[in-house]
């Protein structure tokens, strides 16, 4: 009888650590306005962020699951800025939201499963709805593939940005436990609001 608790505990255990679904750390790879960038992203329950170093000045993009703001912090000014998910500046910032803000004015279809960089995905395409009350489906906005099983985006694929290549793609994905403070903005940091 004890042997038995102790093996059904054991699997639901394992079965609990399998679905970490959304838990991983990963490399970004991040192309807009003809200019690649590399980020560090970090998934968990609790939301996701972006660690990157450019020209020197190192940054932290954070979005908290159910947030209605992005925080960037600024570790060298010990500063943290939040902007609106919605605006310029976050999107420009955070391909996501650039595709969740598009995601709420068209039309999401999916189109088959794929593996992208090891990692089984649907892919979706998101169109434009224009025209009369019916709405008629005129421009692909974005490609994307999904995993289930973390539950973000693997790779995204920009079409309306004008630019070839624009978007963004994981690699190298892996499990990561977050600490208390992943997603908080460090207490002695200056808070600045984004109009």
């Amino acid at each position: 009888m004890k042997t038995t608790y102790f093996k059904s505990l054991f699997i639901l255990f394992l079965l609990v650590s399998m679905n970490g679904y959304s838990q991983f750390k990963a490399k970004m790879v991040f192309n807009s306005m003809g200019k690649e960038r590399a980020f560090d992203v970090y998934s968990a329950d609790e939301g996701y962020r972006y660690e990157f170093n450019e020209d020197g000045q190192a940054g932290v993009v954070i979005v908290q699951k159910g947030a209605k703001q992005l925080i960037i912090l600024m570790p060298q000014q010990k500063m943290a800025m939040k902007s609106a998910l919605n605006s310029p500046m976050s999107m420009g910032n955070d391909p996501l939201q650039s595709y969740e803000h598009h995601k709420a004015m068209g039309l999401l279809k999916e189109v088959g499963k794929e593996t992208v960089n090891d990692v089984a995905c649907t892919k979706s395409e998101l169109w434009n709805i224009s025209g009369d009350e019916y709405g008629k489906v005129t421009q692909k906005m974005f490609s994307i593939w999904n995993s289930d099983k973390y539950q973000f985006p693997i790779k995204i694929v920009n079409h309306i940005d004008g630019e070839e290549g624009t978007g963004m793609e994981l690699k190298d994905v892996q499990p990561w436990t977050p600490k208390a403070d992943s997603f908080a903005i460090p207490k002695t940091y200056q808070i600045i609001n984004m109009p």
